[in-house]
């Protein structure tokens, strides 16, 4: 209903083209603009406009509607009422003619009242109208943005996983805003995520640009990430064949089981951390820890220092397991 009236407005029929709209808000234009039709024409000159840009929005320019066609009829049965109706179909084509033909001349009219200079200006203060109205709708684009950027940036600082999820979701479907993204990426650098959003996370940064950035968010709060969720990243990590230095970030959580998930899926061919970390690795009696560990150094050159811990490995623990990997390192280093 809204629409039409827009048309009405304009003098036109809602099926009216887009090109049809432009001539008929440029002749009223000509016709109610303030410095021709004075005062009294400024609220006319405001409804035409406000029409013309609705219109602008919501129908395409160069769309045009197919001319009027005289329909077909099928069989001879009825002779007299098909001429009739051809005689109707006429007086129509007629109508809509001689209304054209009158537009044309009142444009014309009206072209040839008002100066050119004239003219000119209105057509001028037509251009800036609609460049303000279009800056406008780009200015009011941005505060929208802005302020669903910040809906969801709220929902991230929420402590229940479930709307941080929600947050994240929308994240998602706003793959073109970076800056949300890197609003959420500073948000967990400082909070570190559950369970339940730290899934979410790997999924929505899986196939983007920021999966290092993630990666480097993550390992800020490696010390303090629970068993479960360091297999969910260690598994990340490995598929995306990330550097060595983000499992060996696992090694300074104090679990334990952490530190042998890490250990154990330590990339192949990549060297152990400094000797320092690792000499404080073998005091530890977990053979969970030390049989990845000492399998991984199997493979290293050791200095001398950190050899007489593992010959005591290799001489008193009590796992069978770390007594022959400890064996193995001492054979090849005395050997060697």
């Amino acid at each position: 209903m809204r629409q039409n009236a827009n048309f009405e407005a304009l003098g036109l029929t809602p099926d009216a083209s887009w090109e049809e709209v432009k001539a008929a808000f440029r002749r009223m234009a000509r016709l109610y603009h303030p410095d021709i039709a004075g005062p009294d024409g400024a609220q006319k000159f405001t409804e035409i406009t406000d029409a013309y840009m609705t219109l602008k929005e919501t129908i395409s320019t160069g769309v045009s509607h197919a001319p009027l066609r005289e329909p077909a009829y099928q069989g001879d049965s009825d002779w007299s009422l098909r001429g009739l109706l051809r005689e109707i179909w006429s007086k129509i084509c007629s109508l809509f003619g001689r209304r054209r033909a009158k537009e044309d001349e009142e444009e014309q009219s009206f072209d040839d009242d008002i100066p050119p200079a004239r003219v000119r200006f209105i057509g001028s203060a037509i251009s800036r109208a609609e460049a303000d109205l279009d800056a406008l709708l780009s200015r009011r684009s941005a505060v929208k943005e802005r302020s669903t950027n910040d809906a969801i940036l709220r929902r991230l600082r929420s402590r229940h996983p479930s709307v941080v999820t929600l947050a994240l979701r929308r994240i998602s479907l706003k793959d073109k805003s970076d800056e949300i993204r890197r609003m959420a990426l500073d948000h967990f650098r400082r909070n570190m995520p559950t369970s339940e959003v730290l899934e979410c996370l790997l999924s929505i940064f899986s196939s983007s640009d920021y999966v290092d950035d993630l990666a480097q968010v993550l390992m800020s709060h490696a010390a303090n990430f629970p068993s479960g969720d360091v297999i969910m990243l260690i598994s990340w990590f490995k598929r995306r064949k990330m550097p060595v230095g983000y499992f060996a970030a696992f090694l300074s959580n104090p679990s334990d089981s952490v530190i042998a998930i890490a250990l154990s899926n330590w990339p192949q061919n990549e060297r152990l951390p400094e000797t320092t970390e690792v000499f404080n690795l073998l005091k530890k009696s977990d053979e969970a820890i030390l049989v990845p560990l000492l399998r991984l150094l199997k493979k290293e050159k050791l200095p001398i220092w950190i050899m007489p811990a593992i010959t005591k490995l290799s001489r008193d623990h009590k796992s069978s397991a770390v007594r022959v990997w400890a064996c193995a390192i001492v054979r090849d280093q005395n050997t060697s």
